[in-house]
C-alpha cells in the first residue's frame, strides 16, 4: 500500500500545520455574548408609565386595572410592585412627569427674556403655557378635570412657577401683586379654562387669537399696558 504523502513541514519534523487563530482561540472558546434579558429599572419604570397613560386616556383612571398596565408594557404583574405602590401612585407619577415637561418648558421661554423685561417673561410663560397645554389637550384634562383627581396634596408645580414669577416681578417693582399664590391659581385657572373652550370647539378663535387673549389678561390682572 503506498504511504501517504506528506507536506514538507512534516518532513521536517514539525508535524502538520495549524490555523493560529484556533490555537490562540479555541473554537469552543469564541460564542457571541448573550443578549441582557432584563432592561434598565428607568426603561421599564418608563415602558409602564407609558403604557398606563395611554390606557387611562382611552378608558379613564377609573376603568383601568393594574392587570391591564402590565399586560400592555409586556411585564409580569408582580413587576409594577417593584416600581409603583398602586395605580393612584403611577396617576401621581404621570402627572408629576407632565408638570417636570411643562416647566422645563416655562423655563426656557422666560429664559429667553432679559432680567428686567418683566413684561416679556410674564407674555412669554403665557405663551409657552397656552401653546403647551392646547397641544397636551386630552392630558390637561385627564390631569386637572378628569375624576378621579389626582390623589396627591403636592402643590400645582406649573401654577407654582406662575407664582415665582409674580412674585419676582413685584419685588422688581414691575406689577405690584398682593398674593402672588391666588393670583397664579386664577390666572392658570383662566387659561385652562380659555384653553379648553378651544379644545372643544366652544370658541372659533385661531391658536394665536387665544394666546393674545390669555396675554392681555395676565398683563391686566397684574397691571401692565396690554399691548
Amino acid at each position: 500500500m503506498a504511504a501517504k504523502p506528506l507536506s514538507s513541514v512534516e518532513h521536517q519534523g514539525w508535524g502538520p500545520l495549524r490555523s493560529p487563530v484556533h490555537e490562540t482561540y479555541p473554537l469552543m472558546q469564541i460564542q457571541a455574548q448573550p443578549r441582557p434579558r432584563t432592561k434598565p429599572p428607568e426603561a421599564r419604570r418608563e415602558e409602564l408609565m407609558n403604557a398606563a397613560q395611554a390606557l387611562f386616556l382611552k378608558k379613564g383612571v377609573g376603568a383601568t386595572v393594574i392587570r391591564e398596565i402590565t399586560d400592555s408594557a409586556e411585564v409580569a404583574k408582580g413587576s409594577f410592585y417593584l416600581y409603583f405602590s398602586s395605580k393612584e401612585d403611577i396617576h401621581i407619577a404621570l402627572a408629576e412627569r407632565f408638570h417636570a415637561l411643562h416647566v422645563g418648558n416655562l423655563d426656557r421661554a422666560t429664559g429667553q427674556w432679559p432680567g428686567t423685561d418683566w413684561g416679556g417673561k410674564l407674555g412669554a410663560w403665557v405663551k409657552a403655557a397656552a401653546t403647551g397645554f392646547l397641544d397636551d389637550g386630552p392630558l390637561v384634562s385627564m390631569f386637572f378635570d378628569a375624576l378621579p383627581h389626582i390623589p396627591d396634596k403636592r402643590p400645582n408645580a406649573i401654577g407654582k412657577h406662575l407664582e415665582e414669577l409674580l412674585g419676582a416681578g413685584t419685588e422688581a417693582g414691575a406689577w405690584f401683586v398682593v398674593d402672588p399664590g391666588v393670583t397664579a391659581d386664577f390666572l392658570l385657572g383662566g387659561l385652562r379654562g380659555v384653553v379648553g373652550d378651544a379644545l372643544t370647539g366652544e370658541t372659533s378663535a385661531s391658536r394665536m387669537q387665544v394666546v393674545e387673549r390669555l396675554q392681555q389678561l395676565f398683563f391686566r390682572i397684574v397691571g401692565l399696558p396690554e399691548n
